[in-house]
């Protein structure tokens, strides 16, 4: 399956998600220990003011690596570090510091096994990604977000029944309805050819992702199988019409298209 949009979009998501459900970015707590003089107090503050405020992200970067030539265990300086290069769009420095800072933290930090699982997926480590998604849902089981991401490395690993028996375990966790889950859910519905219950799920989404071409290329499908097996003429039209709004034909896989576009 064609996936990379979809990807992005749902990284993007879970991105944000990562940011807004925690305090950690407040600055008033590390997972390592603070070099104890006031200096690097201080550069650590003005860092953090930095990323608070979204200014000198460039600067930032290179207050937290200052601080890493003073003390290389302290791993919140290298998340940091990772965390402003994510910021300045360079993902591959941010996944080599969010990982130093994952390893030295000993497991204690989800926030840095979810930027480095997220990060990871966009520069194409799927298999680090998924590792890091599963040590979130064996450290903090209780997070959502590992099964998330377990569910959405799936739709590129392949194991698509392992990633809705995940999206399952996230969609019970969330506290309250989450769109981006249901059209994850949506999407491995119809790779799981469960078309019957894909459906459900994208008339929920729909109001959010009508104009996304994987919610159109892939609810086009399900409507078709299930009208083809229903002998439903008017759910067929549906279908046509749903993969007619899809702008950019050539994210979708053979199989769908093969079912709109016979010769």
């Amino acid at each position: 399956m064609k996936t990379r949009l979809l990807i992005i979009l749902l990284t993007f998501s879970l991105n944000t998600c990562v940011f807004g459900q925690t305090d950690y970015f407040l600055g008033k707590r590390t997972y390592c220990e603070m070099p104890s003089d006031s200096e690097t107090k201080k550069l650590f503050d003005l860092g953090m003011d930095c990323i608070k405020q979204n200014l000198y992200i460039g600067a930032a970067n290179i207050i937290f690596q200052d601080i890493i030539k003073k003390d290389k265990s302290f791993c919140d300086a290298y998340f940091l570090a990772g965390y402003t290069f994510r910021l300045s769009n360079m993902n591959k420095e941010a996944v080599i510091m969010y990982y130093i800072a994952d390893s030295l933290s000993q497991n204690k930090s989800i926030e840095f096994k979810q930027n480095l699982a997220t990060t990871s997926i966009l520069v194409g480590k799927i298999d680090l990604s998924r590792k890091k998604f599963k040590e979130i849902t064996t450290f903090f089981p209780e997070n959502p977000e590992g099964y998330y991401g377990i569910a959405l490395t799936s739709t590129i690993i392949g194991d698509f029944d392992y990633g809705l028996e995940n999206i399952n375990i996230a969609e019970n966790k969330f506290k309250e309805e989450n769109k981006d889950t249901q059209f994850l859910k949506a999407i491995l519905l119809t790779l799981n050819k469960k078309h019957k219950e894909a459906i459900e799920y994208y008339e929920k989404v729909q109001s959010k992702f009508s104009k996304d071409d994987n919610f159109n290329g892939n609810y086009a499908l399900s409507l078709y199988e299930v009208g083809i097996a229903t002998n439903d003429d008017k759910m067929q039209k549906k279908a046509t019409k749903h993969y007619e709004k899809v702008k950019d034909k050539s994210g979708l896989t053979e199989y769908i298209k093969s079912k709109f576009e016979k010769t």
